[in-house]
């Protein structure tokens, strides 16, 4: 892919032609001489291309552009293998683009151009198009500060895996490992689950106890289970329980009553043996004794008196033996009662002897079922257990197989490493008589990364050094041309700051014979000052030849017009 041109729908935006080679941008200050700090290069729009043309290559939304610059839409002329495209996309419709007049979703716009470009027929995860074109344009300011810094926030397998595809490395070694590691760790996080368990805590703490355990719960499965095959369940239980209750109190009831009657019985019974002292003969004697006394009358009186007595003591006689005799039946009738109650209480008591409640049965099963849950889930976890410490056997040699496969391969591709390191090499010798290079080697370590892949140029924590060697790394990307056709490597003004001068004149001659020779583009953005940093280092001729000649737009801070957007508009893309 080789840059053509970046435009806008809007007139007043700066149309950009790109060409072959090196591409620079400028920004410059109206008023150089003007001592207000204030005025500076930044502002005018340099590091906004670079957003802009992420955003036609299928960035993620950008809100800043939908918010400050609604209704813009930008168009990118690129060549992909002798084949021209526009690829366009509006700030207020961004999950449109177009490629030529041809509109696609945003993940139908990357798989679209990722075969075009990359050499994939389809995205594999964590390694799309999105993923790689990002690193032949650093957008963000993290990316200009670590040579492996493609993208903000990225994670190390990720960087990994993106540039070993783009230095020809086998990949597949990496997303095995990944695998690897990936199983590993989620047999590590079962192991940490497992731990706590309440039922494996004693497990871990004493495994001896865990086989005695499974045996013990057995036992007692089998134990309740021929209890519940014993059990004569009846369902009518409580019914008859509480019958015999019912039973019971009548029984009690009858009993006090028959108390009561023969209380009664004995009673009359002592009434029928008294007998009155006062007889008729008894009454005469003591009238003979005093019959001076008494007249004629009152003897015939006496005598009839001691008959109505005789008569009344009779009809008494009479009652209390009827009386008698109605009690003495009503007592054989109620213990005849309670004999009956007796025998029907003794039949509830008997067939809740020989019955069990339905309750009961279910309290005894609930226990058994909870037990089968418990033997069940030992069962399982001793087996998961078995399997965890097989799986981890496994792991443990799937890491020394691949270890060993990727000594082996790397020993057999030791042409590719030479040239990878050499590319680089030659790069950073133009900038620094110190040795460097790009190493490769076998991480033999239990994580997610095949490779260390390291960059090195020695003294490389000097001021400056860090910045050229992204500039070598990038360079050496572009050159190998493997796995991909990005003909450009495009960096912000961001790269230049802490160089000094002579570091930058290299960069810009490097880049200058580079891309010539290989039929590429090297687009950078600068500050005037800094193509002005150099220029006593160079002849007149060389100058013109390799910065002014290859100017291709510049911006300033005079006006709005002079902008890129030709209009003031405050945006923090940047976040």
């Amino acid at each position: 892919m080789r840059l053509i041109k970046l435009s806008s729908n809007m007139n007043s935006f700066h149309d950009i032609e790109f060409k072959k080679g090196l591409n620079i941008i400028v920004g410059r200050q109206a008023n150089p001489n003007n001592s207000n700090k204030k005025d500076t290069y930044n502002g005018v729009g340099k590091s906004l291309i670079i957003y802009i043309v992420h955003f036609c290559l299928g960035s993620n939304k950008i809100k800043p552009f939908e918010e400050k610059i609604p209704g813009w839409e930008f168009r990118l002329d690129v060549e992909i293998n002798g084949v021209k495209y526009t690829l366009s996309r509006n700030t207020s419709k961004q999950n449109q683009l177009f490629i030529n007049d041809e509109k696609f979703n945003l993940t139908g716009f990357r798989n679209e151009l990722l075969p075009k470009v990359f050499n994939l027929d389809q995205p594999r995860k964590n390694l799309t198009f999105n993923t790689l074109f990002p690193r032949f344009i650093r957008r963000d300011r993290e990316c200009y500060s670590q040579y492996d810094t493609f993208i903000k926030n990225e994670r190390d397998y990720s960087k990994l895996l993106n540039i070993s595809f783009l230095l020809g490395l086998d990949i597949d070694l990496i997303e095995q490992k990944k695998q690897t590691r990936d199983e590993q760790k989620s047999a590590e996080d079962l192991s940490g689950k497992l731990e706590t368990d309440p039922v494996l805590k004693d497990y871990f703490t004493n495994k001896d106890d865990f086989d005695i355990e499974i045996l013990d719960t057995k036992e007692e499965i089998k134990k309740l289970e021929a209890e519940i095959e014993k059990l004569n369940i009846a369902e009518n239980y409580h019914d008859i329980e509480k019958k015999a209750d019912e039973a019971k109190f009548r029984k009690r009831q009858l009993e006090n009553k028959r108390v009561l009657l023969q209380n009664a019985i004995r009673g009359i019974e002592k009434s029928l043996q008294l007998k009155p002292d006062m007889s008729l003969e008894k009454v005469m004697e003591l009238y003979d004794s005093a019959k001076e006394e008494f007249p004629d009358m009152v003897i015939k009186n006496v005598e009839q008196t001691v008959k109505f007595h005789d008569e009344l003591l009779n009809s008494r006689q009479n009652r209390l033996h009827k009386e008698l005799n109605k009690n003495r039946i009503k007592v054989k009738n109620i213990e005849k009662e309670i004999n009956e109650l007796g025998k029907e209480i003794n039949n509830f008591i008997a067939y809740l002897d020989t019955h069990k409640a339905l309750d009961e049965y279910m309290s005894i099963n609930q226990k058994l079922q909870s037990l089968k849950i418990h033997y069940e889930k030992l069962i399982n976890y001793q087996d998961i257990l078995k399997n965890y410490r097989k799986k981890l056997r496994e792991l443990q040699n799937d890491f020394t197989n691949y270890n060993q496969l990727t000594d082996e391969y790397l020993d057999g591709i030791t042409e590719l490493q030479q040239r990878i390191l050499q590319t680089f090499r030659e790069l950073s010798r133009e900038f620094y008589d110190k040795p460097g290079g790009i190493k490769i080697e076998n991480n033999e370590g239990e994580n997610t990364l095949r490779y260390n892949i390291t960059a090195k140029i020695q003294d490389d924590s000097s001021d400056g050094v860090s910045e050229v060697k992204i500039f070598c790394f990038d360079l050496t990307l572009l050159l190998l041309q493997l796995n991909h056709s990005m003909k450009f490597v495009f960096h912000d003004s961001r790269l230049l700051s802490n160089m000094d001068p002579r570091q930058r004149y290299t960069l810009f001659k490097q880049s200058y014979e580079k891309t010539l020779d290989n039929d590429l583009q090297y687009i950078v953005s600068a500050n005037e000052d800094v193509l002005l940093s150099f220029r006593d280092l160079m002849s007149k001729d060389d100058y013109k030849k390799i910065i002014t000649d290859n100017i291709r737009l510049e911006l300033t801070d005079d006006s709005d017009e002079s902008k890129l957007l030709g209009v003031q508009v405050d945006m923090d893309y940047d976040k």
